[in-house]
């Protein structure tokens, strides 16, 4: 492995502990949120909402992680961060379409930032061999 992919490695990381971090606790961070998915429409409101993000930012935070380990010891588990990566990413992006309420004006504090952040990981992990 080349040196500098433990920098990535852990920059993936922590974007895996955001969306863990963040994900655990949402809607808290974000009183203005209307508590409806601007994707979901009436499908999914209130509580099941909140707990359907919940468990999506947990999970793709989960997958990031496990991705920037297989990164780190790539080694051993030779290409198996880009699994891990591209299913998280994805997961990443479905938790803020899930979450967005429609409120342009909150797009960065909903996650606009994480999800182009995870579309980026996706493209790395489709078009560039880090390995």
């Amino acid at each position: 492995m080349k040196p500098w992919m433990h920098y990535v490695a852990f920059v993936v990381f922590c974007h895996g502990l955001i969306y863990v971090g963040i994900g655990s606790v949402l809607p808290g961070p974000i009183p203005a949120w209307k508590g409806t998915s601007w994707l979901l429409g009436g499908a999914l409101t209130g509580e099941p909402l909140r707990l359907l993000v919940v468990a999506l930012h947990v999970t793709a935070g989960v997958a990031i992680v496990a991705a920037s380990v297989a990164m780190a010891f790539d080694a051993w588990v030779p290409g198996w961060w880009r699994s891990f990566a591209i299913g998280g990413a994805l997961l990443g992006v479905a938790a803020f379409a899930v979450f967005w309420d429609g409120q342009t004006t909150l797009l960065i504090e909903e996650g606009a930032i994480g999800a182009l952040v995870s579309l980026a990981l996706v493209a790395v992990a489709v078009i560039f061999p880090l390995t």
